[in-house]
């Protein structure tokens, strides 16, 4: 790794770290980067320190390979662990000797289907050696981790994890204690079938039980008492029911996020009784959390931008609000810490007045130093960033829609080829920051339009709400309602627009030239959705929760497309496939062959109805890849037949 200690003062440091991130060279429009350079997986994520500070884990990709490497914070690598066999998604530590890596692989054997079970290995730092948890249990459980906690027994550290015992026809959720040399787990404690999770303490005794019914949508947290459980909060809600996100500042509370009176609140209730000790209003946005090594919240919060966090900690507080000082412009995000919160590290990106495709930054708050750990995209410069900005618009009945907008370097803003790209969900969102895909788009010389989209998260409960029942109505008008707006202002030319979206997205992407004609001169659907009432039957026997009527997922889809389930025939005027003889524009199908989200059958289904309407359709499939685009290969293979098709139908010059 190349790792660029700045050791002459913080305020020196901070004016040399602008430097190296590009600064004012939007100027210059130097050559766009190469389609590979943006479709390439991050060189270094997951970054983590150790917790005292001397130590990095992270996940490097190179040269198609992907590997953990453990290093010290002066560069000599300690290990390094090849992982691309699987699908990586975490790093962490375990024990000053011990790194945990989470991966999700397919598994086809325990579930209807194929699914992507969670897994962890730990690594012995000073041996090199390496031991899958759970691979031997003094029970019969899944080899899958679904929540795990560090931990103490004898004075050694071990691990303590969560997962299904399969014994005497039942699936139980218990927790093990798990060997960090040797992966073995031993049964700690046993759950209840409604069990859904825990908060244990560092000897791993469990603090708290969290059960839920899904038919109910009841939700009820315990403790423990004696041999038995004794409740403190209960909640009934079909959808919208309480999050846990961890124990309180001291230690005796658990932090728990409800929707009251319409607004997103953060309530400590005492573990003791249940009693309310604090309330607290959230961020609408607030969907991430930051903890401390035995599970205290820590803050609370959203986005890089400080004022939509909720800090517990003060060293954290102050941190984020002194890097943001020294990185302005960008979005920051803490992605580790050590145990005394004098050393963190911290995620910058940018796409404003300051381009940055991905740092990593050491902030060392006692030698008031900053150091770069790496970059997400070393083969993108700050100066090669498109310029992005939020805007907002009117949608036709009045709502107002916030959006980002990026537009290509070196280009007037006046009758630009525009890109519409929604997000998946739908029940998601957009932010201000470098985004790999939008920025690849934008550097062939296309303006890209990042609407959110009503249903959007994030946002406020009514805008949010607005998006109800409105799948494939004014959710997607409110995509060409961005259109007209952008050219009205003479910005894009309206004879020049194609979409391009993945998941949710895709199902846009479809809808465009289907449902919301005479917009688009082509579109792209990436792992869309066209039939409506074929997925919800492949969720309802995927899920394998029995009527749909007791389907959480089902009620979710029916709650957006503001349908009855897999029966109600009126979402047929919905779904693209079943309106294909109306698409007035030629559309690219993408999907990869092991989705675990929107069945790769959702593509061949709407380029069947395409090709019997006579419409042109291209369909690639993407051998081996998951809904996530988690694949090197078949990440370049999806962007370069994305830019392709949209110079082929929508040329930018």
């Amino acid at each position: 790794m190349n790792f660029s200690a700045f050791r002459s003062g913080l305020a020196a440091a901070f004016s040399m770290v602008v430097l190296l991130a590009g600064g004012a060279a939007h100027a210059q429009h130097p050559p766009a980067p190469s389609i590979a350079a943006y479709a390439a997986l991050p060189a270094i994520s997951r970054v983590s320190l150790s917790d005292d500070g001397s130590t990095l884990a992270y996940l490097r990709r190179q040269g198609g390979a992907s590997e953990v490497i453990v290093q010290t914070v002066n560069g000599e690598v300690l290990a390094a662990i090849d992982v691309s066999d699987r699908r990586p998604v975490g790093v962490s530590w375990a024990s000053p000797d011990h790194v945990l890596i989470r991966s999700l692989v397919f598994e086809s054997q325990l579930t209807i289907g194929e699914s992507l079970l969670p897994q962890l290995d730990i690594v012995n730092v000073r041996t090199k050696r390496v031991a899958r948890a759970l691979r031997s249990a003094d029970r019969a459980v899944v080899n899958a981790v679904y929540d795990y906690w560090r931990g103490e027994r004898g004075g050694r550290p071990v691990l303590y994890v969560q997962a299904m015992t399969t014994e005497r026809n039942a699936w139980t959720p218990d927790i093990y204690r798990i060997d960090l040399d040797t992966g073995r787990g031993v049964l700690s404690s046993s759950g209840l079938r409604d069990t859904r999770g825990y908060l244990l303490g560092a000897d791993g005794e469990v603090k708290l039980r969290i059960a839920s019914d899904p038919e109910t949508g009841r939700i009820r947290l315990s403790v423990p008492q004696g041999s038995g459980w004794r409740e403190i909060y209960r909640r009934t809600d079909l959808l919208d029911g309480p999050n846990v996100w961890g124990f309180g500042p001291l230690g005796d509370t658990v932090m728990v996020s409800a929707l009251e009176d319409g607004e997103n609140v953060l309530l400590e209730l005492g573990l003791a009784d249940g009693s309310r000790r604090r309330r607290t209003d959230l961020p609408a946005a607030a969907d991430q959390a930051i903890y401390d090594r035995t599970g205290r919240l820590l803050a609370i919060g959203a986005g890089g931008d400080s004022s939509q966090w909720v800090f517990f900690e003060p060293k954290l507080e102050a941190a984020f609000d002194l890097m943001h000082r020294g990185l302005p412009a960008r979005q920051l995000t803490v992605v580790s810490y050590n145990s005394d919160y004098t050393k963190f590290v911290f995620y910058s990106e940018g796409a404003g007045e300051v381009g940055d495709a991905g740092t990593y930054y050491i902030y060392d708050a006692a030698a008031r130093s900053v150091s770069v750990v790496g970059r997400a995209y070393p083969d993108i410069r700050g100066d090669q960033i498109a310029f992005q900005q939020a805007i907002r618009y009117s949608a036709s009945d009045g709502l107002e829609i916030p959006a980002y907008l990026t537009l290509p370097p070196g280009k007037d803003a006046r009758g630009l080829p525009l890109i519409v790209f929604p997000h998946g969900g739908p029940q998601s969102r957009d932010y201000l920051g470098f985004d790999w895909w939008a920025q690849a788009m934008a550097a062939r010389g296309y303006a890209v339009l990042q609407p959110n989209f009503r249903g959007s998260d994030g946002l406020g409960q009514a805008f949010l709400e607005a998006g109800y029942g409105e799948w494939g109505r004014k959710m997607q008008t409110d995509l060409s309602d961005g259109v007209r707006f952008l050219a009205g202002r003479g910005i894009i030319d309206p004879e020049k627009v194609c979409i391009v979206g993945a998941s949710y997205g895709g199902y846009a992407a479809l809808a465009g030239p289907t449902l919301d004609p005479g917009v688009y001169r082509c579109a792209v659907s990436v792992a869309g959705v066209s039939d409506l009432r074929a997925m919800l039957t492949s969720e309802t026997r995927l899920s394998g929760s029995g009527a749909e009527s007791r389907n959480p997922i089902i009620r979710y889809w029916n709650r957006f497309m503001g349908g009855a389930g897999s029966g109600d025939r009126t979402l047929d005027e919905r779904s693209p496939a079943r309106q294909a003889d109306r698409v007035d524009a030629p559309i690219l199908l993408i999907h990869g062959r092991r989705d675990t989200v929107v069945p790769y059958e959702q593509s061949t289904i709407m380029a069947d109805a395409l090709r019997r309407a006579g419409k042109p359709v291209e369909l690639i499939a993407l051998d081996g890849e998951d809904h996530s685009l988690s694949q090197a290969e078949t990440r370049l293979q999806m962007l370069e037949a994305t830019i392709r098709f949209l110079e082929e139908n929508n040329p930018p010059n």
